[in-house]
Order: C-alpha cells, then structure tokens, then sequence
C-alpha cells in the first residue's frame, strides 16, 4: 500500500514568501519560523508530507502557527531525497511515488533527526512540544510522541501512518495504542477506511493511555493531502482548509496553552 491513497491531492508548488530562517542544528536542516517567542515555553515540530519540508503551503501553515505564539520548526526529514526532491527534500515535483524509497526512512532511520530537532527547541527554552504531521508527517509524529512525554499533543491530517506497516513491517495498532499525548487526526474521504470512526486505528487511538482525549475529526467530502496542497479556489477546500487550521490552532491552545 503507498503512502498517499489513489486520487489524492497532487504536488503544489509553494508560492508563499516564507518569513523564517533556514538553519542547521545536530545535523539536521529546519525552517524555523520568525515569530520566535523570547524565552519560548512551548515548542510545535512541523513533520511534512512526501513533498517535503518547502512543499505546497507547508511554511505557510508553520508561519500560521508561530503567530499564535509557539516556536515552530519544519525539519528536513525525507533525505536522502527521491529524484532531486522538492528543495532538497522528499519527492521531487514530477515523481511519482516510490515504495523502496520511503522503505529507507523506518523510524529506526528517522529517531535521531528527530533527537536533534527535540534537543533544539529544548535548548531554545521549549519544556513542552506539540507534534503536527502531514500525511507521511503522521508517522514520525506518533513516534516522538510514543518515545518522548515531553510531546504533550498531536495533530495529524490526511494519516500515513499504515506506513509503520506496509514500509516498515511494524505494528501500525501497537504504534498507535503507545502514543502517550492527546492526538487530533483529520482524515480526508479516501483516509476513512484506515483511519475514519470505527476502524481498528480509532479503536486503538481511542485506547491508548489519553485516548479519553484524542478526537478524529473526518473531512469526507476531501482529498487526501488537502491541507497543504489542496486547490483554495476550490470553494469546499478553503472552507475545510479554514476549518481544519481553527481546530488545530484550538487543539494546541488546549493542551500546549501558552
């Protein structure tokens, strides 16, 4: 099974005038955000899509959320990159999945990019982290919150966290019953027979030690991948793109409260 369901949202080319900084921190390339708090209390890790780190509105959504007062990086996470990537990251533009390209990036790979990133926003001042994931970017978003009670919650839109099996030969239901945060997952029409109401994910999320907490939110009448790369002049996209970014931002105040 690919990462992205059949008719998903195609690539977007980003056409936003990022505000932040390209930096490097423990080996690892991240867009920080500018509005960078002094003496920052909460921290969000941005994890991408297979478009990577400057796909789509990716800046722009993390530039969204560093106005509600949060530290927020966008690691480089999917290198060695697919065919050149998307600057330097992920698949490039013209790509078309590749299943024993995304075979090399098993959390095992993945742990210590996602070590340096944590140990940045700690040294920034972050006690308290928030997780924010994108179709591939659920995947690592669920493990650092499984490995690390610094994460305190999750937002996942468009899951591929079946990747944990179907590329990595784990356990997707084990995965998810660890996670040790409340988590908000917002799966698109083409996600719901993984990841909608009822399935054996959302038993196991709903399981899991904050499961009380954890809310899946389905956006059925979207494409997979329409947060970051959905067509905005698309009257039914913007509206759930706003929707979507309301609930996120309200999840975060909740359990990340400034």
């Amino acid at each position: 099974m690919a990462c992205c369901p059949a008719d998903s949202t195609p690539y977007l080319a980003a056409d936003y005038a990022a505000k932040g900084v390209v930096l490097s921190e423990g080996g690892v390339e991240m867009y920080q955000s500018p509005a960078k708090p002094d003496n920052p209390k909460n921290a969000v890790v941005l994890f991408s899509d297979v478009w990577g780190w400057n796909g789509g509105r990716t800046r722009a959504i993390a530039d969204f959320v560093a106005e509600l007062g949060y530290l927020v990086v966008v690691p480089k996470m999917l290198t060695p990159a697919y065919e050149g990537g998307t600057d330097g990251d992920a698949l490039s533009p013209t790509s078309e999945f590749s299943m024993d390209w995304i075979k090399g990036f098993p959390y095992d790979v993945q742990r210590p990019k996602v070590a340096a990133v944590m140990a940045y926003v700690k040294a920034q001042g972050a006690s308290s982290i928030g997780v924010l994931g994108f179709c591939y970017g659920g995947h690592p978003a669920c493990w650092a919150s499984k490995e690390s009670d610094l994460v305190k919650c999750g937002v996942v839109c468009h899951p591929s966290m079946q990747l944990e099996k179907f590329a990595f030969g784990g356990d997707l239901i084990a995965l998810t019953k660890s996670v040790q945060a409340p988590f908000l997952i917002a799966p698109a029409g083409n996600d719901l027979a993984l990841f909608g109401e009822g399935t054996e994910f959302a038993e196991a999320l709903l399981g899991s030690s904050k499961g009380s907490e954890c809310v899946i939110k389905q956006y059925a009448e979207m494409k997979h991948g329409w947060v970051p790369r959905g067509d905005l002049s698309d009257e039914a996209v913007a509206r759930d793109v706003k929707f979507v970014m309301a609930d996120m931002a309200a999840f975060l105040a909740k359990y990340l409260p400034n």
